[in-house]
Formats: structure tokens, C-alpha cells, sequence
């Protein structure tokens, strides 16, 4: 039998007899309602068919119809959180939450119906095929519930890696690690394969258009991922490892405390990497350098093939220190430019929780100021002017949702400019823009924060300020979000007060 982390238990018989079409013509009623009212009446008949005593076999048919109607009302719910920003809206949380409480009881109840199946002896003339799809169907459920998280920028609960493990290695034991029922669900070990590259990856540090790329990357490419148990110590740092009775994913060796006991296994990310190499040539030789995939890629060759490294040390505040905090690049560019404070550009506040010379780490309520991964903004700590920062990761975790989110530093003292980008077209007008100045040569380079995609190697601008207009030439590219792009520049020449226009 497997230990599984598991708060409920199924009943015992005798069994009641289920009517899947009823079911499945009550589950249609909630197509008309609205989304939160649906997840509502969701619950509760899940906690009611969990408190029902149904036969095995009978209970795997209904979690199995369950699959597709759960995952288009959390579609719904994930769908109306978007059209509002979770960092500062409670209503966009809600709906977040209910749809993670959805997918984590079917979750649940898809684990407790695989440990029910694996206390049962295999008789030499029964089917093993209910407890194979038992156990597809807890591990294909475990996926879809932490590619919700991921969207929802969230860790998962409490022993849902462990439980995974013990699912994978179950499996593995009974060797149906790559076998394929006739449930639905992928096999155990392709679906194991896509939990572990998901805990891999920094998703909280995505835009949602590039996490809904790497989704789509991991279901078409997770299986050359090899998990293999270790029948020698440890003694590459570079290695990507887990020991079985750990409630975490596969990290670096060297991040692991490899001491103690336990069963050790090792994640071989040989071929992926290789795949990404592939990808990333192929795409050069189609000149499609560009896009959020190219960036992508990248970033999981990354992050798949060596351990981070951190470039400052971080201090960990032992006082209660907050940070006045405005985001969004208009609302930064009002703020610089001096505008009178108004409903978007009052700051909130934000409590410091580490501290280092590259950036912070903030907790709390964002109220009226959006965060996502790749937003711009505006912080002051007190004591200290306005500065620019870059949101390079943002988590909506534990049951209150509390928004905590990374910030980079950027430049201290933005200023608000515009800017057009000079062309063999007719002249565009000007947009706005922010300038960090460098800090010894005032004049002569310093970065612009541009929206959208306006860079080109040695591109020239117009740009005016409050100190004039002057035309710079694009250096380099330094960072690019889904939002903006960070650009080196060189002011080119200083235009005469009779030229600017």
C-alpha cells in the first residue's frame, strides 16, 4: 500500500450504485451559471461523491468523466481572474483560489482511489488495467493541478511532491512506468516527467504568454527527460537530484544537503538539453531570433543545465521596513515627470522581507498597483529618493493569496522623456519613455526604458526632456520583457533650442 499525505479516506461498502449520466447531466447545469457559483456547486458534489461509499471501479469511471468538465470551469474561473490583476484585486484571487480548491480535491480524491487500488492483490486471472488508470489518472491530475499553480504564479500544497514521488516509484515498481491505458490519461512516467520539469522551472519569474509556451514545450518533449535511481553517492554538483521521502522537487546538487538517509535518485536532462540546442539552431537558420520562445529556450537551457548563481548576498530584515512601491510604466513616467499625486500614482506599501545590493524581496497588499513578472516600478525606501526596479518574480501563495514578488534594481533617479525612433518613414510621434543617466559621464550614455519593441542595433532617437532634445543611437539591448525593452544608449548630438520641434 502507498503512504500517501492524505488527510480523508474513502468509505467501505456495502457500495452504492452510481448513475454516470446523471451526473453528467447535472455537471451541464453549471455551464449557464456563473463561474464562481459553479465552482461553489462543484465542491460540494465532490465532497459529497468523496463521502459516498461507490465501488472502485464505479468511482475511477467518475473521476475519469470528471477530467475534461473540472478543467473548462477552472478554464472559466482562470479566464475571469485574468481580466484583473491578482496582485491588487481580491475578486481576481477568489477566483484563482476556487479553482485551485477545485483541481486539488479531484487531485486528492484521484490519489486516495489509487491507494485504495494498491492495497488490492493482482489474482492471477484479474486485470491489472483499474489500477493502472488509477494511477495515470493521480498523476495526470498532479500535472494539471501545478500547471494551474504555475499560471496562478503559486507554489502547491504541503506533500504534493512527496506523493508524487511515491505515485512515480509505484509505478515504476509495478512496471507500468511508460504503459498506456485506455483511460485517457498519459502514462504514469510521462506525466511524473512533466511534474518534475515544471518543479525545475522558475514560472513565477514568466510572463503568461511564455508559460503557456513552456506548458505546451513540456507535453511535446518531457519524455526525454531520464529519471534513474542512484545506486552510488552523489559527487556532481552539476547534477539535478531528489531523495524519494523529500516534499520537493529535483535541485542541484549543489543546493542539496546530501547528508542522512533516504533513497536518492537523479534526474538526466541530457537529451532536453540537447533538444533545446536543436530548437535553438533551427530557429537562427528561420531567423526567428526574436520572439518569446527564442527567449525561452534560452532561459530553460539555463536554468535546466547548471546551478544559479547568486551574484549578492541577500540580509534578511529583522525590523519591519517598507517600501512605498508604484508600478506600470505610465504611472512611473507621471511619477518622474513630477505630476501631482492622484489615485494611480498614491503608492502603497510594502514590507521589506530581504534585502540585497541587486534588489529586495516584498510581501503584503498591493492594492491599486498592479505586479506581474516583467513589470516596471517606481520604489522609495525611507530615507532615500525614487528609484526604477524590474518585478522579476511575483507569488500568490497560502490560503490569503498574500502578493510576495522579487524586485531588480534598475537605475536610481528616472527621468520622464520622450522619445521617437527615427526612420526612412514619415516621422512617428513621440512616446514616452524613462532615462536612467549614467552616473560620471551625464551626458553621454546612459539607459531608456521603451514600451514595446522599438530596439534595432545603432537605431537613433529623438529624445526630449526637461533638459532639452538631443539624438541618441542605441547601443545594445540589456534586458526585454513581454512589455518593454531596458537599451544602452549614446547621445549622438545636442539639437539647438531653434531645432527641436
Amino acid at each position: 500500500m502507498m503512504e500517501l499525505s492524505l488527510i480523508h479516506a474513502l468509505p467501505e461498502g456495502p457500495w452504492l450504485t452510481l448513475d454516470l449520466k446523471a451526473v453528467q447531466a447535472q455537471w451541464e447545469t453549471l455551464a449557464a451559471q456563473p463561474a464562481a457559483l459553479a465552482a461553489d456547486k462543484a465542491g460540494q458534489w465532490l465532497e459529497q461523491w468523496r463521502r459516498s461509499a461507490l465501488a472502485p471501479a464505479e468511482r475511477l469511471q467518475l473521476l475519469q468523466a470528471l477530467r475534461a468538465p473540472l478543467a473548462a470551469l477552472a478554464a472559466r474561473l482562470e479566464r475571469a481572474a485574468a481580466r484583473q490583476d491578482p496582485s491588487c484585486t481580491p475578486e481576481a484571487r477568489a477566483a484563482l483560489q476556487s479553482a485551485r480548491q477545485l483541481l486539488r480535491q479531484w487531485h486528492e480524491q484521484c490519489k486516495l482511489l489509487a491507494q485504495a487500488f494498491s492495497t488490492q492483490e493482482a489474482g492471477r486471472f484479474s486485470s491489472s488495467r483499474p489500477r493502472l488508470e488509477a494511477l495515470q489518472l493521480a498523476l495526470a491530475s498532479g500535472y494539471d493541478l501545478l500547471a494551474l499553480h504555475a499560471r496562478g504564479y503559486a507554489p502547491p500544497h504541503k506533500g504534493f511532491w512527496r506523493d508524487c514521488h511515491r505515485l512515480y516509484a509505484y509505478a515504476l515498481a509495478q512496471g507500468w512506468e511508460g504503459r498506456q491505458a485506455s483511460g485517457g490519461a498519459p502514462p504514469p512516467g510521462l506525466s511524473y516527467r512533466r511534474i518534475m520539469l515544471l518543479g525545475l522551472t522558475a514560472s513565477n519569474r514568466l510572463e503568461a504568454a511564455k508559460i503557456a509556451l513552456l506548458l505546451q514545450w513540456l507535453e511535446q518533449h518531457a519524455g526525454l527527460l531520464r529519471v534513474e535511481q542512484l545506486d552510488q553517492p552523489l559527487g556532481d554538483d552539476g547534477a539535478l537530484a531528489f531523495r524519494a521521502d523529500a516534499d520537493r522537487p529535483a535541485r542541484f546538487c549543489a543546493e542539496l544537503d546530501l547528508d542522512g538517509d533516504g533513497v536518492w535518485w537523479r534526474l538526466d536532462a541530457g537529451r532536453l538539453l540537447q533538444r533545446l540546442d536543436e530548437l535553438g539552431r533551427q530557429r537562427q537558420r528561420q531567423g526567428l531570433d526574436d520572439g518569446h520562445e527564442a527567449w525561452l529556450l534560452a532561459r530553460l537551457r539555463q536554468e535546466w543545465g547548471a546551478p544559479p548563481r547568486r551574484r549578492h548576498v541577500r540580509l534578511r530584515r529583522l525590523s519591519v521596513e517598507t517600501v512605498e512601491l508604484v508600478s506600470l510604466l505610465p504611472r512611473c513616467w507621471r511619477l518622474a515627470a513630477g505630476e501631482p499625486a492622484d489615485g494611480e500614482l498614491e503608492p502603497c506599501r510594502l514590507q521589506i522581507s530581504n534585502l540585497s545590493a541587486s534588489g529586495l524581496l516584498l510581501q503584503g497588499e498591493s492594492l491599486r498597483q498592479p505586479l506581474r513578472a516583467g513589470e516596471v516600478v517606481m520604489l522609495r525606501r525611507r530615507g532615500f529618493g525614487w528609484q526604477l526596479g524590474l518585478v522579476r518574480w511575483v507569488s500568490f501563495g497560502g490560503e490569503d493569496m498574500q502578493t510576495e514578488c522579487g524586485i531588480e534594481f534598475i537605475g536610481k533617479r528616472p527621468q520622464a522623456v520622450e522619445v521617437a525612433a527615427v526612420t526612412s518613414h514619415a516621422a512617428g510621434g513621440f512616446e514616452p519613455a524613462l532615462r536612467m543617466q549614467a552616473e560620471r559621464h551625464f551626458r553621454h550614455s546612459g539607459i531608456l526604458v521603451l514600451p514595446g519593441r522599438l530596439y534595432q542595433a545603432m537605431r537613433p532617437f529623438h529624445l526630449r526632456g526637461a533638459d532639452g532634445e538631443c539624438r541618441v543611437r542605441a547601443l545594445r539591448l540589456l534586458q526585454q520583457t513581454a512589455h518593454y525593452q531596458f537599451v544602452e544608449i549614446k547621445v549622438d548630438e545636442l539639437l539647438p533650442a531653434d531645432a527641436q520641434a
